[in-house]
């Protein structure tokens, strides 16, 4: 989930290993308080929208490098989202620019997203964020702990008295022990008392409103537990209303769920003889049944990687994969720097197996991190291809396209559109993303064909001889690349089916499994703690602007153009998808 850019041939990379204080020390040099802000170009109303952006999200703020909103947090209540949507309507009423326009949609849609979990999420992220940047900073800590005390008193207040369906109730347990492990963090890394003594308070609050959704039998949500707690209680998510509304207001879906269930049918259909296919042949070359759990599992045997080591593995394979991506798919830009680190603990219920986080977008020194999950109790990458493919993701994807568009590479991007925080610019960085992963696998079957010729190529080449040749990991990649094809696919078809109420979770996931072979756990944890907790809709960010651009991008025949419109297209900024295909579109033009 993220973004990202490069140079050639030395690339300063940031890559660091599970130490947060490291992290938090970089982010100190990347982020000087003093530093003045990011040149931009807006218009008085653009002005005007950022500025609320900041006062319904301060924490989306300080993240995005208005540091002024260090240690604040938006207070969930009545009263205050009220008066949030009123001055977004009042606003939308004087929108000239389609940008404009879809921007404040997708802020009401936010806003009109009334589930308990979303707050303990935004102080999860929010303590996060800070730490990152600045290390524990007391005075901020302090504030922005007594600041998430009122937001869950705020939304205790909302939620006493109503009846959560089960799988919201689902969604808010999955973050308690996330708040629990950061909060813990806190205390482990200040001396301050009054600091300590918040963080115990939050930690109540925080376990008091929580108990309101409890689920018996629940455990830490590990698939087992919440599948007997689905059979014995029903599943349901109570969104039918407000889904068709997150999809157009918060994403800038034209589509129906219906016609997005059907597109998603189709392309899995179309996806499915590829995957089984590889499938086949692997099983013939692993010497195991060609069912993809099987296949899976003899993959990750091959390579027996310690899960201690899968960062560092990780570093290694990105020093050479960047030169090649950045020579053979799409240019980054030179002042590229991505910090690689494990994701903590408080982090894994939303992160299953990686993401991509962006800092300091309105700043003259913005940076990413690319987290890594190794918890085994999620769904970690364990074997060279699937760290690949997630590299490719999140790092040549997301990582890319933040960088790559807040350094201006292909020109100035307007400061709506370079606006990550909010869910419209979802589809854009998750379609890219998604289409990436093809892309590169696409350049690396070329390279197996016609051989190395290029440094970056050789080196490539021969890092992969260190782990059974080219063509047996490009062999391994492609069932991992269309492995994921095939489960944002799924994504997209459960996500309309159980937002709808069309079919219930667990009835999905056996479907899913008895079609694709996709294990059913990892159907679960792909689509359901994470896609689900963040926002509805969002599970289908990734495929449907994906196949758009995929479908854009052969009909350009010469290999350079393709090149040039693939740098373009990561790096222009999150405008909604709407206005992000008419500037695709006619950027092709122009290359044809």
């Amino acid at each position: 989930m993220v973004l990202r850019h490069i140079g050639e041939p030395d690339f300063s990379l940031i890559c660091l290993k599970y130490d947060l204080t490291i992290v938090a020390r970089e982010g100190c040099k990347l982020n000087n308080a003093r530093r003045r802000r990011r040149d931009v170009v807006a218009t008085s109303l653009d002005a005007e929208i950022l500025h609320t952006v900041k006062e319904i999200s301060p924490s989306t703020a300080y993240l995005v490098g208005f540091n002024d909103h260090a240690g604040k947090l938006f207070i969930p209540s009545e009263a205050n989202t009220k008066a949030a949507l009123r001055k977004l309507r009042a606003l939308r009423k004087k929108a000239r620019s389609e940008t404009q326009r879809k921007v404040l949609d997708s802020l009401e849609a936010s806003l009109l997203y009334e589930e308990p979990q979303p707050v303990l999420d935004d102080i999860i992220g929010s303590i996060f964020v800070h730490l990152v940047k600045e290390g524990l900073n007391d005075e901020h800590m302090l504030s922005l702990l007594r600041h998430s005390e009122k937001a869950l008193a705020a939304s205790r207040k909302r939620f006493s008295g109503r009846r959560v369906p089960t799988g919201v109730k689902a969604l808010t347990l999955y973050r308690l022990g996330g708040v629990v492990e950061i909060l813990g963090t806190v205390r482990g890394q200040t001396k301050n008392q009054g600091v300590r003594r918040g963080a115990d308070a939050v930690k109540a609050q925080a376990e008091k409103y929580v108990k309101m959704f409890e689920l018996e039998g629940f455990g830490k949500g590990e698939f087992p537990n919440v599948e007997k707690v689905f059979k014995k209680q029903g599943f349901e998510l109570g969104r039918e209303k407000f889904y068709p509304v997150a999809l157009k207001k918060g994403f800038d879906y034209h589509e129906t769920p219906a016609e997005l269930e059907r597109n998603a049918v189709e392309w899995l259909d179309e996806e499915l003889p590829r995957f089984k296919h590889v499938t086949a042949r692997l099983a013939k070359n692993l010497g195991c049944k060609p069912v993809p759990e099987e296949v899976e599992k003899a993959i990750n045997a091959r390579y027996a990687l310690d899960p201690k080591k899968l960062i560092a593995t990780t570093q290694g394979l990105r020093k050479v994969v960047q030169r090649f991506v950045n020579e053979r798919v799409h240019g980054i830009n030179p002042k590229y720097k991505t910090t690689v680190i494990e994701t903590p603990g408080y982090l894994t219920g939303t992160i299953p197996t990686g993401a991509a986080q962006f800092f300091d977008t309105y700043t003259k020194k913005p940076f990413q991190v690319f987290f890594q999950t190794t918890d085994p109790k999620r769904d970690p990458d364990k074997s060279v291809p699937g760290l690949l493919n997630l590299l490719i993701h999140e790092e040549y994807g997301h990582c890319v396209h933040h960088s790559n568009s807040v350094v201006g590479f292909v020109g100035k991007v307007p400061t709506l559109q370079l606006l990550p925080g909010t869910p419209v610019a979802g589809p854009i960085t998750e379609g890219l993303s998604f289409n990436r992963e093809i892309e590169v696998f696409e350049a690396l079957k070329e390279l197996e064909r016609r051989g190395a010729r290029t440094k970056a190529e050789k080196d490539y080449v021969a890092l992969m001889e260190k782990y059974g040749g080219l063509k047996q990991v490009n062999l391994e990649l492609e069932f991992m690349t269309r492995r994921w094809r095939v489960v944002r696919f799924l994504r997209v078809i459960g996500d309309v089916r159980i937002n709808t109420g069309k079919q219930g979770l667990l009835e999905f996931v056996d479907w899913a499994n008895r079609r694709t072979g996709v294990p059913r756990s990892s159907v679960y944890f792909q689509l359901f703690p994470a896609h689900e907790g963040i926002f509805p809709g969002y599970a289908t960010n990734y495929a449907v602007m994906g196949q758009e651009i995929r479908g854009m991008e052969k009909k350009i025949v010469d290999d350079s153009k393709r090149y040039k419109f693939s740098t373009y297209l990561c790096s222009i900024g999150f405008p909604p998808r709407s206005v992000y295909r008419k500037m695709l579109a006619q950027y092709a033009k122009k290359l044809r």
